[in-house]
């Protein structure tokens, strides 16, 4: 059960985790650093720059999101929780209304008078709501310039406002709470929510170490006692040895004056670029790669597919042509798929069937060899004579090579596919977005036709390719392509 008191306290509190509070008279700091450099570092870890309002704070260009706020606010709320919607919806601006209310749907809160004195007992069935409050989160830098611009916060709203269409403002509601800076009670509430929310504050904190399993100090402070530990526990800088034999977080406790010569050099914030991902913060299945592997997997694309455009522009001109002869236009057929992170884009493709195909595939489902959303037919009849052989010899994807030069898809990575053949698997899905899809990949070379189980393959060998990919792979599955090609074997399932 929790207890307050029916007034606050005359001086503002420092919560020890063994439940002693002791006054402090000004706002407390933890390994030398003030509430808001912590609240900014718990964005940072996550991509996220917290820009306030009429202060004029470098943007990093390192950020995905730009947090706005207003001068005197502390914000936490779950960001994983909103991830799908970030992703899907990619509105330039997400307004959230952030409700701050209980967690338990049953509590019981003793009230206490000044003496310490039981005066009764509230019962609460169902969560209650205190208060609501408004922040944004954009990736535009040019918004979040505005936001710092602006004189008061009506003004910062109606310039972000009108910055942009009305289709491209997503609103919001999710549990959450704003502190306020300036009262120090709100401010120990926060750094309370803080320690409970944040397991790992060493991803975008430099200089404090884990000296037991969530209990975090300053790097190079000397052990003051042999006191037992149980973490959630952050330890600020102390002389004195704690009276109390064993720390039960979650917890906090302050610093006991000034960092100066004497003391352990203070922690301090990393940019957003220098972050180190945490793996409890990381989407299941999702890996996060070196930079080097990005460069030069992109620079394998650009200059392998200009190579292939170039020597096979005669090829393209014949493949064309023979198309318009057997079945007249279009040459091609552009697709709407879906890239990374759920970009929409025209995959290009050599058309292989008739016009009507998929008007006529509804007649055909029973004939669908395919257990998930493809289809999937032998022999199929909407296929004319040259596509049979374009798709025995994979020759109908070379389009999808002006896709690469794009940007749009990759050589080698998980199959495009439209928005109603990912809504399959949710969790599948964003991890196989997570990555350019590619022209060839792991599930094109391995899969093996099985009537229901083709959608099984499908997933597994996406999700294999996203966990194990490097370049020995990408270049592994580029010369196996490359044989089936040239022997004319195997086909894709689009």
């Amino acid at each position: 059960m929790n207890q307050t008191r029916q007034s606050p306290p005359a001086l503002p509190q420092t919560r020890s985790p063994t439940g002693v509070d002791r006054p402090d008279p000004k706002s407390p700091t933890i390994w030398g650093l003030s509430p808001r450099q912590l609240h900014d570092a718990f964005w940072t870890a996550r991509g996220v720059q917290p820009v306030r309002r009429g202060e004029a704070a470098p943007l990093q260009r390192a950020a995905d999101l730009y947090l706005l706020i207003e001068p005197d606010q502390l914000a936490i709320f779950d960001l994983a929780s909103l991830s799908d919607r970030l992703t899907w919806r990619r509105a330039a601006v997400t307004r959230l209304r952030l409700i701050d209310q209980d967690v338990q749907h049953y509590s019981e809160q003793v009230i206490l008078d000044d003496r310490g004195l039981v005066q009764r007992i509230e019962r609460r069935y169902r969560p209650q709501s205190h208060r609501s409050y408004r922040v944004a989160l954009t990736p535009n830098r040019r918004l979040a310039r505005l936001w710092i611009a602006a004189t008061s916060a009506r003004t910062g709203w109606d310039r972000v406002r009108r910055a942009v269409a009305w289709s491209r403002v997503d609103h919001w509601r999710c549990p959450g709470t704003v502190f306020d800076e300036g009262d120090p009670q709100q401010v120990c509430r926060f750094l309370d929510t803080l320690v409970e929310t944040w397991t790992c504050p060493a991803q975008s904190i430099e200089g404090i170490d884990e000296i037991e399993p969530g209990v975090w100090r300053l790097a190079d402070q000397v052990p003051v006692d042999d006191a037992v530990r149980l973490g959630p526990l952050w330890l600020g800088w102390t002389t004195t040895p704690t009276e109390q034999r064993c720390l039960i977080g979650p917890g906090w406790t302050a610093d006991a004056g000034e960092l100066d010569h004497l003391a352990p050099s203070p922690a301090t914030r990393r940019d957003i670029s220098q972050v180190e991902p945490s793996e409890t913060d990381r989407q299941p299945g999702v890996i996060t790669r070196p930079w080097t592997y990005r460069v030069i997997k992109r620079a394998v694309d650009v200059g392998f597919s200009a190579v292939v455009l170039i020597a096979l522009l005669p090829l393209f001109g014949l493949i064309g042509l023979m198309i318009w002869l057997e079945d007249g236009r279009p040459i091609l057929f552009a697709h709407r798929r879906q890239g990374r992170h759920g970009r929409v884009f025209r995959c290009l493709k050599f058309r292989t069937m008739q016009v009507d195909a998929h008007q006529v595939a509804r007649q055909l489902d029973t004939y669908n060899l395919c257990d998930g959303p493809q289809v999937f037919i032998r022999d199929d009849p909407r296929v004319t004579r040259i596509g049979r052989v374009l798709r025995r010899t994979n020759l109908d994807e070379l389009p999808q090579f002006f896709n690469v030069l794009r940007g749009e898809m990759s050589v080698v990575g998980p199959r495009p596919s439209p928005d109603d053949e990912n809504q399959y698997c949710p969790a599948w899905r964003d991890v196989r977005l997570s990555v350019r899809p590619g022209i060839t990949g792991l599930w094109q070379l391995k899969r093996r036709r099985e009537p229901g189980e083709d959608f099984q393959e499908w997933i597994k060998y996406d999700i294999q390719y996203v966990q194990r990919a490097g370049l020995k792979l990408d270049i592994s599955i580029m010369l196996r392509t490359m044989v089936i090609m040239l022997t004319g074997r195997g086909s894709t399932c689009d």
